[in-house]
């Protein structure tokens, strides 16, 4: 049997028939399993690359009738081979030996001629690859099977592996004396892929030797077009150095020389970027740190890490050149390639390292403790600067480490590499939104940026200010000159697609984040792509946790996630963490293919999320048991018939530590956690919980009223109310909490329009108490609508209901609320009996809340009665349950009464501070009917000391904004004040 997946997709049978293999899904199947030979793939991969990322309902049962017809077909070309196609505990594997499928000899080859390159077995290496490379039969494609992004990076990868092989041989050709057998083949090679400088540098490195010095540079002209003109690009520092050498007529290399024979320090650094940008204080702090005439003895190490993409090697390298007069000695270079597959080890780089300082192969010690001691050796008494690129690992850095010093090392990884004593670690944060619009302005022109500055700084902002991502888009911008700024921006706008966008040929942000990812354990990769199912930009370990069931090791999977970059601490003052804006898309990419859908039943994504879900409603609930209940809000809905908060007892426990950071102070951890559960509120009223969302958002109330959180109130009761438009009386009470976040902001119209639906329903629904909480609230809009009857017949009813059910917080808001229409009527004396009926039911059942909210009311009757003394006594209690409670705006609205009682007595000057305090609480928590209130009363102030003009531009303000709000009553007061200054004004 023979499966052969290079080039034409083929089975052949024991006896050399082709066994027809069924085209489209099944014939992607066979090449997704053979291109993972011996490795489970699992189902949601392979439901991915069949059906993409909606897969019908139908698709489980698809997937068996494709696998069974790939096990027809194995069995067809070998007795029992059906066997071979095997169902793990996660998905299929396809087990193959090597003679039986092209691509594992091909891979086996490729090994085989690495393993002799490391030995410097030439032949070896040439006979090896020239028997990989003649495997292919022409490109692989996906004819015949479904066209799927799995299926096109396999394809990408089996691509990429050929043409590193076919120049991997010929390199060791021309090693081996054979450059004028294989010119013709390299010119073959490099017009298919005219962009691949390795290519380009075997092609003059072959004509050199040959003495073709002409059609060598001519090689050159034509790559650095087709790089500029492609790319916008110029060759890279090994391209130009070749260009160079032959310019200068250097007689080309003998066989087997890697370098020419050379006295001079080595000088190995990269050839600097000229349109390197910002990034000031790092290069000051690298040049700083290695400074060799700042040793204290020791070996000084600067260690730049960052995310892929941050342009950790450009500023290495900026900083090298920086430093280069300093190291007369020399400056070494060496890519470590932590971020591959297979770093390097330190015993080959330990030989580069030593080519670099003149030692000849035949002098290198063979075993890497000999050739570490022969390089410090070599390195002592010496002032040389080396630089160790993409480390993996400071296991990987010591052995390259200098032993004495003068000699500095500069190094980067893209993890956090703790090291000795001394060593100075800088982590590289992404560009500023400025210096990335420089670095777009420098290449693209300034002409075309500041034609769409705006633009500009959103395609700066949408490349998360990566360097890698903004040179990919002035790539693609150089490369079509006619394209607006914002053409590509539209295009990079779907965060879904956008890393699709960061890709120009070798030039890729998801191919750094791929080789970061697949370099992480199997736990460190759940907890990285689930970061991204919660939609808040940092979250705290409790959420981390919950999203991959409280496993033991998810502390240790954070730790590694950190050193990786891949996760980036969100503060230093609270235990959070972040994630960069394209690695979140990533690691949602990830989710996705691996996890599945949230919104799709019994996918692992759902499963998650519900899990975090359910955690955030029990804190939620061990918060709402210690804050105080808010006046005038509806008491819980409680959990479904089918559940009850006993039964979350049969959940996973709460962290002990959780628990008790929220217990301690459930108000500052609601005020820390607020945006994220905010977050897991609506997405899980989204995906059908919405009456478990409401349930948890009631509790949240307490917190969310008490501090006057009027747009969080609006958002997640709006979310609610959206996914339950089926259930009305689930959809009522999101109203009411709409219809608070209204009231709150002023706008008292919309307020009363959505409470008049809510109490119809309510009424239908025999549902009293959250009737009468109802009718108490809209009649405190009606009231502020300048509707006094109606104000009061809805107070008088909320009563009524009250004597019904007995609920004494619902009456002691009725009283409150009835006292309140009376003094707006101007009948303050009416309204002092209920207002202290009121009071006298607060205090006996003990809620400060309502306790300070009737008080507030009781000493604006008493001022407007002229009982200023008995005003000021009840005031000054308000104001210290309001300190106790923390709660600002409540504060400010009992603050502006006691500045009518100081401006009652003549002080005009201490009530204007007083008012000025209250609006700026106001103006911070968008209140904008306190806004009106406190404008009202600096004008009248003002106006009494004759400051007029400044009366009339407030009275003026507060105007228009009571006219925009419906607060009728007000406007006909304002009226009132803004004639008299203005009477003043023109006298």
């Amino acid at each position: 049997m023979r499966l052969t997946v290079l080039g034409r997709l083929r089975l052949r049978a024991d006896d050399d028939t082709e066994v027809a293999i069924p085209r489209g899904k099944a014939a992607t199947l066979l090449l997704l399993l053979a291109g993972h030979h011996g490795r489970t793939v699992t189902i949601d991969r392979l439901m991915q690359a069949l059906w993409g990322e909606n897969p019908p309902r139908t698709a489980m049962a698809g997937l068996h009738n494709h696998v069974w017809a790939l096990r027809s077909a194995l069995g067809h070309a070998q007795q029992g081979a059906e066997d071979r196609l095997q169902r793990t505990a996660d998905g299929y594997q396809l087990d193959l030996r090597p003679d039986e499928c092209d691509l594992i000899e091909f891979e086996q080859l490729v090994t085989e001629g690495r393993d002799a390159a490391r030995r410097g077995d030439h032949e070896r290496v040439a006979g090896a690859l020239r028997l990989a490379v003649a495997l292919w039969q022409g490109q692989s494609s996906s004819r015949g099977t479904t066209a799927s992004p799995p299926v096109a990076d396999l394809l990408r990868a089996w691509e990429h592996a050929r043409i590193t092989a076919h120049e991997d041989c010929l390199a060791a050709e021309i090693e081996l004396g054979r450059h004028d057998d294989v010119v013709p083949e390299l010119h073959t090679l490099l017009a298919e892929h005219p962009l691949r400088e390795e290519l380009a540098g075997l092609l003059m490195r072959a004509l050199w030797l040959g003495g073709n010095r002409a059609g060598a540079l001519e090689v050159y002209t034509a790559t650095r077009s087709a790089l500029i003109e492609a790319l916008g690009v110029e060759p890279g520092a090994e391209l130009r150095d070749l260009q160079s050498r032959v310019l200068r007529g250097e007689r080309a290399p003998e066989r087997g020389a890697t370098a020419p024979p050379s006295s001079e320090p080595p000088r190995q650094l990269p050839a600097d970027t000229a349109d390197f940008t910002g990034r000031d204080d790092v290069l000051t702090r690298i040049v700083e740190g290695l400074d060799p005439e700042k040793t204290d003895g020791a070996v000084r190490v600067v260690v730049v890490s960052g995310q892929p993409g941050a342009g950790k090697t450009t500023v290495a390298i900026r900083a090298a050149h920086r430093l280069a007069d300093r190291f007369p000695g020399g400056q070494l270079y060496a890519s470590l390639g932590g971020g591959s597959g297979s770093p390097r080890s330190p015993e080959d780089v330990l030989a580069d390292l030593l080519r670099g300082l003149g030692v000849p192969d035949a002098a290198i010690p063979a075993g890497a403790e000999q050739r570490a001691a022969s390089y410090r050796t070599r390195l002592a008494r010496r002032r040389v600067l080396v630089v160790l690129d993409d480390a993996a690992d400071m296991g990987q850095v010591r052995p390259l480490l200098p032993g004495t010093a003068g000699a500095s090392v500069l190094v980067t990884s893209r993890r956090r590499l703790v090291g000795p004593p001394g060593v100075i670690s800088l982590p590289l944060a992404p560009l500023t939104r400025e210096e990335g619009v420089l670095l777009l302005t420098r290449v693209i022109g300034r002409e075309r940026v500041e034609a769409e500055p705006d633009a500009a700084g959103e395609l700066v902002d949408l490349c998360g200010r990566l360097p890698l991502a903004i040179r990919v888009v002035v790539a693609r911008l150089v490369t079509r000159p006619s394209w607006s700024l914002a053409r590509l921006l539209a295009k990079m706008r779907d965060r879904r697609l956008v890393l699709d966008e960061l890709a120009v040929a070798e030039l890729d942000v998801r191919a750094g984040f791929t080789v970061s990812h697949d370099a992480l354990g199997e736990l460190e990769r759940r907890v990285f792509r689930r970061f991204a199912l919660v939609g808040t930009p940092d979250l705290s370990p409790w959420t981390l946790a919950a999203l991959v069931d409280d496993d033991a090791c998810v502390d240790q999977a954070l730790h590694n996630l950190l050193e990786s970059h891949l996760v980036e601490p969100a503060s230093v003052r609270a235990e959070r963490y972040t994630m960069h804006d394209l690695v979140r898309v990533f690691a949602s990419e990830q989710g996705r293919a691996l996890d599945g859908d949230p919104e799709i039943e019994g996918t692992a994504a759902r499963a998650a999320f519900r899990s975090v879900f359910d955690r955030c409603r029990m804190l939620i609930e061990l918060a709402h048991r210690d804050l105080p209940p808010p006046a005038g809000w509806l008491a819980p809905i409680g959990p479904p018939p089918s559940e009850t908060f006993q039964a979350l007892q049969a959940f996973p426990p709460l962290p002990e530590e959780t628990a008790a950071v929220v217990s301690r102070d459930p108000a500052a951890w609601c005020a820390a956690e607020c945006e994220t559960l905010l977050d897991i509120l609506v997405r899980g009223a989204e995906l059908g919980w919405y009456r478990d969302a409401l349930d948890a958002a009631e509790r949240l109330s307490s917190f969310l009223a008490m501090k006057h959180r009027r747009s969080e109130i609006d958002r997640v009761y709006s979310a609610v109310a959206r996914a339950s438009a089926g259930d009305a009386l689930v959809s009522a009470r999101a109203g009411f909490g709409r219809a608070h976040a209204a009231a709150m902001g002023g706008l008292l119209g919309d307020a009363a329009a959505i409470l008049t639906s809510c109490a119809e329903v309510f009424t239908r629904a025999g549902e009293n108490p959250a009737l009468m909480n109802t009718l108490v609230l809209l009649s405190f809009c009606r009231m502020q609508l300048g509707d006094l009857v109606a104000a009061e017949q809805l107070a008088r009813d909320a009563l009524d209901l009250g004597a019904l059910t007995e609920d004494l917080r619902c009456e002691a808001r009725a009283l409150r609320q009835l006292g309140n229409v009376r003094i707006s009527a101007g009948d303050p004396h009416s309204a002092v009996s209920p207002l202290r009926r009121a009071l006298a039911v607060a205090e006996r059942i003990g809620e400060a809340d309502l306790e300070a909210v009737v008080l507030s009311s009781l000493a604006k009757a008493l001022i407007a009665l002229g009982e200023l003394d008995a005003a000021d006594d009840v005031c000054r209690r308000a104001l210290t349950l309001l300190d106790e409670l923390d709660q600002p705006v409540g504060h400010a609205y009992v603050r502006l009464s006691h500045s009518r009682i100081v401006e009652y007595r003549g002080g005009h000057r201490e009530a204007i501070g007083l008012i000025e305090k209250a609006l700026r609480v106001f103006t911070e928590f968008a209140d904008r009917r306190g806004e009106v209130e406190a404008r009202h009363r600096l004008a009248v102030n003002l106006l009494a000391l004759g400051q007029t003009d400044q009366a009339a531009e407030l009275a003026g303000s507060a105007l228009a904004l009571a006219r925009e709000l419906g607060m009728h009553r007000k406007t006909a007061e304002l009226d009132r004040t803004l004639a008299a200054a203005r009477a003043v004004t023109t006298r």
